[in-house]
C-alpha cells in the first residue's frame, strides 16, 4: 500500500551544508583567535601569533566535535549531549595550553582560569556560530 504523505515525519536539513560548516568554523576561528590574544597576555607570551593559536584551537575543536557528535548522536538526549561537552572542552583547552603556553601544565591556577573561561567562551561562541550556519546554509523543514 502507498504511504500517506500526511503521516510522514518532516525532513530537515541544509541547502548548503558546506557553506554552513565553513561559517561555523570561521566564527569559531575568529572567537578563538581573540581568546588566544587574551591568553597570550595572561601568560606573558606576546610572541605567539593569536591567529595561529586560534587556528589550532579551532582544529582541535573540529576534531573532537566531529568524534563526539558522531558517538553522542546515538541516542543521548540533547541536554546530556551539552553536558558531555563540558569535559571535552576542558580537555581541548588543556591541550591548547600544553601545546603553546605551559608544556608541563605547571601553573595550575592559570590552567584552571583558562579552562573555566575558555569552556564558557566555547559555549558562548556556539550561539553566533550556529546562527551563522542557519543564516547561510538555508535551513529547511518540509
Amino acid at each position: 500500500t502507498p504511504t500517506n504523505p500526511q503521516h510522514q515525519m518532516p525532513a530537515a536539513g541544509f541547502e548548503n551544508p558546506i557553506i554552513g560548516g565553513a561559517t561555523f568554523v570561521a566564527i569559531k576561528f575568529v572567537g578563538y583567535s581573540f581568546a588566544a590574544s587574551r591568553i597570550s597576555r595572561h601568560y606573558s607570551r606576546p610572541d605567539l601569533n593569536p591567529c595561529l593559536v586560534g587556528a589550532v584551537r579551532t582544529l582541535i575543536g573540529v576534531g573532537f566535535g566531529a568524534l563526539y557528535f558522531t558517538l553522542a548522536s546515538v541516542g543521548f538526549p540533547s541536554l546530556l549531549i551539552l553536558l558531555g561537552l563540558i569535559p571535552i572542552r576542558v580537555l581541548e583547552w588543556t591541550i591548547l595550553l600544553k601545546l603553546f603556553y605551559d608544556p608541563r601544565l605547571a601553573d595550575r591556577s592559570k590552567l584552571r582560569d583558562v579552562n573555566i573561561l575558555g569552556t564558557i567562551w566555547s559555549f558562548l561562541l556556539d550561539v553566533p556560530a550556529l546562527m551563522g550556519v542557519f543564516a547561510v546554509a538555508g535551513f529547511w523543514v518540509c
